[in-house]
């Protein structure tokens, strides 16, 4: 299931109540299986703490601060004892312990690095490169694994329609060959060995339907909302610097 802002862009622009606006477990799923959708960290997180604890499994939602606090969500799970993180939104491909020791993973774009702070914070790291450039370390997030009221993580969902990460499209996901990502009209693909790079804005609808298959009518509703915010964002600028 990817992670696609596209639904959730045309939810801002279609549906004005704030609260309706949330994407179900039952409309996440159903938009993957007919139109291949999939959601942001808030719906993907909502909807498997929902097929989790139907399953039988304890865990709760947590939240996580990137460039601003408390904008990334995650969940922790408790088996046996031990706690895992469990983060669909950023597409980790298994469960990573909790623990007092820097916790390592695979994933099909190199390896995902969980280190531990005060107060039950962990930071975690994504290492990509290949054996000429040599690795790559960059920061993502920092999680805090202490569980979020469902009240405060419903607020936090809800403010979220209007942080700047809406202003772009963005999808990623995982293939077997790799890491598939989309800003705008930028396409990146990378494995463990390196990555390739290419500009899509004039089949941006064809591509992202061929790597991720959404619908191109999806795609370009969405892609019309953003370009209509944009040209009233060049106006004013424009406006005011007439003024000016």
């Amino acid at each position: 299931m990817p992670y696609e802002n596209i639904t959730k862009i045309i939810k801002k622009f279609t549906v004005p109540d704030p609260a309706r606006r949330l994407r179900g477990p039952r409309e996440v799923v159903n938009g993957f299986v007919e139109r291949g959708t999939g959601g942001t960290c808030f719906s993907l997180t909502f909807c498997l703490g929902n097929i989790l604890t139907s399953s039988g499994f304890a865990c709760y939602p947590v939240m996580a601060d990137m460039k601003r606090p408390n904008i990334h969500s995650a969940l922790v799970v408790e088996m046996d004892g031990e706690r895992f993180l469990v983060d669909p939104g950023y597409l980790l491909v298994e469960p990573v312990r909790l623990t007092r020791d820097v916790e390592r993973i695979e994933t099909p774009f190199g390896l995902v690095e969980l280190r531990p702070r005060e107060r039950d914070r962990y930071d975690l790291f994504t290492i990509t490169g290949s054996e000429i450039k040599g690795p790559e370390r960059k920061w993502r997030y920092r999680v805090k694994t202490t569980p979020v009221s469902e009240a405060l993580f419903m607020r936090y969902w809800q403010e979220s329609f209007s942080l700047p990460m809406m202003n772009s499209i963005l999808l990623t996901r995982l293939t077997n060959e790799g890491h598939v990502y989309v800003k705008n009209h930028h396409l990146r693909i990378r494995s463990s060995e390196g990555g390739r790079n290419e500009n899509i804005r004039s089949r941006l609808e064809e591509r992202i339907e061929r790597e991720f298959g959404i619908p191109r009518s999806l795609v370009a509703e969405a892609h019309e909302y953003i370009e209509r915010v944009r040209s009233s964002w060049r106006s004013r600028v424009g406006a005011q610097t007439q003024e000016d």
